[in-house]
């Protein structure tokens, strides 16, 4: 077991705790125990113990990184606003079989699937090691995720860490 698996299981124990004192209306023993025992659970379960690969994140790529999607979600929304008026319909719904290169950072892979999902338009059906599957409402919506730049985007994150071409 490495030495950090114990810290980030600690961490997100808390993190998870945290999050759970937020939500309940008491804070009685039985309600704070469950809070605990299943932040504990959870981070568990999510945690992998036996892994020696860490991947190191940019953070200030990071915090660039929610404010760029955010633009990007609010542009596919007018995108798919507009096709849903628009009296034609004109959608043109496709699967793509798109190639990450994050074969060995299944964090990244999972970033870049759920920004994918995020995105209106767009809907990562699977991922595996180094592929995304991936529903795409229209020609533009298979375009942009196909376009690279959200790959490269994910990449910045994680300090570009990907398999060479």
């Amino acid at each position: 077991m490495q030495t950090r698996a114990p810290r980030r299981l600690a961490f997100w124990t808390v993190v998870l705790f945290l999050v759970w004192l937020s939500l309940p209306e008491r804070f009685d023993a039985l309600h704070v125990g469950i809070g605990i025992v299943g932040s504990f659970l959870i981070a568990l379960a999510n945690t992998d113990l036996k892994t020696s690969r860490k991947y190191l994140i940019n953070w200030p790529k990071a915090l660039a990184y929610f404010p760029w999607l955010f633009v990007r979600i609010l542009a596919s929304g007018l995108r798919v606003s507009y096709l849903v008026l628009h009296p034609r319909l004109p959608i043109q719904p496709q699967l793509l079989n798109y190639r990450t290169r994050f074969d060995e950072n299944h964090a990244a892979v999972m970033l870049l699937g759920n920004s994918i999902t995020l995105t209106p338009g767009t809907v990562t059906v699977e991922a595996s090691d180094g592929e995304v599957v991936v529903h795409a409402l229209d020609s533009e919506s298979a375009a942009s995720v196909t376009g690279h730049r959200l790959r490269d985007k994910v990449a910045a994150v994680f300090n570009g860490e990907m398999r060479p071409r």
